[in-house]
């Protein structure tokens, strides 16, 4: 019986570092996508900037489907096309939208990564390593406490 609990403690390990080798690489697939996905935005914000009639067809379809010219202002001078100028909002919101939401999907895959593959044993050697073994913030945390933290 005895023999079975340390093959028991193995297998469990092993199938701990599997599960953490697997988030560890969803993590960096959510990653790579997230930066796709911003190479892609960014491109598409770059080339408008450089070629705004790029955005003229599709804010012209747009302002087509919230009204057209029916909502033109018209002033003595000129007109204010109200639906282009809607439909334009609609666009750039929509990209700061896109933007906003790749980058959270790189800093998740990030944080998968990092609960992953943080490394309990490694942080507390840091720290003992600039603290020192017995600092006198460890002297004020409760015995039971401080056998949790040293192994």
């Amino acid at each position: 019986m005895l023999e079975q609990e340390p093959k028991s403690s193995v297998l469990m390990e092993l199938l701990k570092s599997l599960i953490a080798l697997a988030a560890t690489v969803v993590g960096i697939f959510i990653i790579v996508i997230g930066i796709q996905y911003a190479v892609d935005i960014f491109q598409l914000m770059f080339s408008v900037l450089r070629q705004p009639d790029l955005l003229a067809d599709p804010v012209e379809r747009l302002a087509g489907v919230i009204g057209g010219k029916a909502y033109d202002i018209e002033l003595s001078d000129r007109t204010i096309p109200v639906a282009r100028m809607i439909a334009l909002i609609i666009y750039c919101f929509g990209m700061f939208t896109c933007a906003f939401l790749t980058m959270a999907l790189m800093q998740a895959g990030a944080k998968i990564i990092s609960i992953t593959v943080g490394d309990g044993k490694a942080t507390r050697q840091l720290l003992r390593s600039v603290f020192g073994k017995r600092s006198s913030l460890m002297n004020e945390v409760p015995r039971e406490r401080r056998d949790n933290f040293e192994r």
